[in-house]
C-alpha cells in the first residue's frame, strides 16, 4: 500500500469535499494526526492536544499567532485557526517564508464545516509542498500554532 503523504490527503480530502461538508462522509482523524506527527513540529503527539487546556499549551508551546481567550477550556473548543496559506523565497539559499491567516468556523454562533475542512485542504497542500523539497527548513520555520489549528480543525470536523 502507498503511503501517504500531506500532499495526497490533501488532494483525497479535497476530491471528497462535498461529502465531507454535507456531513455524508466522516475525515479520517487519525491519517491527519498521523501526518501531523511526522513533522516532528510539536512536542507531543497530535492527539495529545484536543483535551489539552489552552493554557497550558500557550505556556508551554504556543508561539502566539493563535488568539486563545478562554484559558481553562480545552484547546478543542478554540474558536480561532491560522491557515498556512502561502509560501515562497529561495530553497536552495534556506530562505523559506510561510504566511498565515487567521480563520474562524463559528459565526453568528454557529459551525461553519467548509471553514475547518478549507484550513486543512489548503494548509496540508502549502505544508506538504514545503516538505517534499525541504523538509529540514519548514521544521524550523512553520508556526507550531499553525500545526495545532490542523489539529483542532480536523477534530472538529469528526465531532461536529
Amino acid at each position: 500500500m502507498e503511503q501517504l503523504t500531506m500532499v495526497s490527503l490533501a488532494d483525497k480530502l479535497s476530491a471528497q469535499h462535498d461529502i465531507i461538508i454535507s456531513d455524508k462522509q466522516t475525515i479520517n482523524v487519525a491519517d491527519i494526526f498521523e501526518q501531523i506527527d511526522n513533522l516532528h513540529i510539536l512536542q507531543k503527539s497530535a492527539k495529545e492536544y484536543i483535551d489539552m487546556t489552552q493554557e497550558q499549551y500557550y505556556d508551554q508551546e504556543s508561539d502566539g499567532k493563535l488568539t486563545i481567550l478562554q484559558m481553562d477550556k480545552p484547546l478543542k473548543l478554540l474558536k480561532d485557526r491560522i491557515l498556512t496559506n502561502h509560501v515562497d523565497g529561495y530553497v536552495d539559499q534556506h530562505e523559506i517564508n510561510l504566511t498565515y491567516n487567521h480563520e474562524s468556523p463559528y459565526v453568528d454562533g454557529g459551525y461553519n464545516r467548509s471553514v475547518d475542512l478549507n484550513v486543512l485542504i489548503y494548509s496540508l497542500k502549502v505544508i506538504g509542498a514545503v516538505e517534499q523539497i525541504a523538509a529540514d527548513d519548514l521544521r524550523k520555520i512553520l508556526s507550531k500554532d499553525a500545526v495545532v489549528s490542523l489539529i483542532i480543525a480536523a477534530h472538529s470536523l469528526a465531532s461536529n
